[in-house]
């Protein structure tokens, strides 16, 4: 692994010592300190997500509305989270990502227990959307903290950063369950879970890398720019078809795979937790394979898993899920982390932003669009489009730049992998 003068120099100032942790640091722990502390983030992030969404019937059966209605509310979070998104890039490049994850982490942890407050249709819509909006600060803030931390590694990390997001749902998840156990209520419970989680995720914050001014220029929102445009879609990409397990996996199999209502449940922990375990492994085969070749044999897999699942028999299509899940866990990490580090005369929050925000748009895009074609067809014909999503994102890999900038742009290149 090569670091170019440039790199060091700025890793220097990043740690605030003379070379970076490989080379004999003041604080050589800086680096890993900073790691654990926004993979903490990352968790926090996920487990208060899983809190909100574990509670959706039980909010739904107090307000009394309707599943059509939930659905429509669930924009408001979109929307917020696509606004905090975009507004997180210009915070994070005037006054650092440390110092936005802790204001976002009060509008996002806070805003939960005031979620379980709704007191009606409207109310929740405006609700979720302040939530979605502190989501939305905190995730890009993390991210670009994570590709900073990155920095000071010999190759790629951010998959762990990611891998600590779906751990965090998988606890979430498993508390709301305790909390539907003990009769909890949705105030209480968000209460407790939404507090806990700020006063960790603020004392985790102080351990975050400090403010390194940009020296990339403007720092409004803008345009992705060409460069970024392939990392983008592959960001849209994966999310749309992500969307395939979150949202359609109990449907897809209680219906046309004919598993029955306990069954069916399976299909999204089977996707959760081999999409968690993925993340975790990502970072090693990226460094085994390179990014291209990574993203090429993932994408296919995905696509494996998804060819499996339009099979609808109970068993090949549970596999199905689990496939699917194992192949998309690295691909947003990857996207983001390649934009992140693609152009060392563009800020890392900007592209982090440009990848986030369009991933998003997927995610928003695809449960609905899934929707739309099953009501004209069938829930086989439209998970066709996710399949080919995943097609697509093998083809962009040929058209993505070279990574200039980062640790481990040797291992990410346009000729490092083939």
């Amino acid at each position: 692994m090569k670091t170019g003068t440039e790199t060091t120099g700025r890793i220097a100032r990043l740690l605030g010592a003379r070379d970076d942790r490989r080379s004999g640091s003041a604080d050589p722990d800086t680096p890993r300190r900073a790691r654990v502390a926004d993979s903490v983030i990352f968790g926090v992030l996920g487990a208060a997500f899983a809190t909100w969404a574990v509670r959706i019937p039980a909010v739904s059966a107090s307000l009394g509305i309707d599943s059509g209605a939930i659905g429509l509310a669930l924009l408001g979070l979109a929307v917020g989270s696509i606004l905090g998104l975009v507004t997180s890039s210009a915070l994070v490049s005037r006054y650092g990502s440390r110092r936005v994850v802790g204001g976002g982490l009060f509008v996002y942890c806070l805003g939960l227990p005031v979620v379980g407050l709704a007191g009606g249709f409207a109310s929740l819509v405006g609700l979720l959307a302040v939530f979605g909006f502190g989501k939305g600060l905190v995730d890009v803030a993390a991210n670009a903290q994570g590709v900073r931390v990155e920095r000071g590694y010999a190759g790629q990390i951010m998959g762990s950063f990611h891998g600590l997001f779906s751990g965090g749902g998988l606890v979430g998840s498993g508390f709301g369950g305790v909390a539907v156990a003990l009769g909890l209520s949705v105030e209480t419970h968000f209460a407790i879970v939404g507090v806990a989680l700020l006063l960790v995720g603020l004392a985790a914050s102080t351990r975050l890398l400090p403010f390194e001014p940009s020296t990339g220029g403007d720092t409004a929102f803008a345009l992705p720019s060409r460069k970024l445009a392939g990392f983008c879609a592959i960001g849209f990409c994966a999310l749309f078809i992500e969307g395939v397990g979150n949202d359609w996996s109990a449907v897809f199999l209680d219906g046309p795979a004919g598993a029955g209502p306990a069954v069916a449940t399976l299909g999204f922990a089977a996707f959760s937790l081999l999409m968690m375990v993925g993340r975790f492994l990502s970072d090693r085969l990226v460094t085994r394979l390179g990014a291209r070749r990574f993203l090429r044999v993932t994408a296919t897999v995905a696509g494996l898993g998804l060819a499996l699942t339009l099979v609808a028999q109970t068993v090949v299509s549970l596999v199905g899920f689990a496939v699917l899940g194992a192949g998309l866990a690295g691909v947003m990490p990857v996207a983001v982390s390649l934009a992140g580090n693609h152009d060392p005369d563009t800020p890392a929050e900007r592209a982090v932003a440009a990848v986030s925000t369009t991933g998003y748009g997927g995610f928003v895009i695809g449960p609905v669009l899934i929707g739309l074609l099953a009501d004209a067809t069938s829930l086989r014909v439209a998970f066709l489009p996710a399949l080919g999503l995943a097609v697509a994102i093998v083809a962009l890999t040929t058209v993505l730049p070279t990574v200039t900038r980062g640790s481990h742009a040797d291992s990410v290149g346009a000729s490092g992998d083939d």
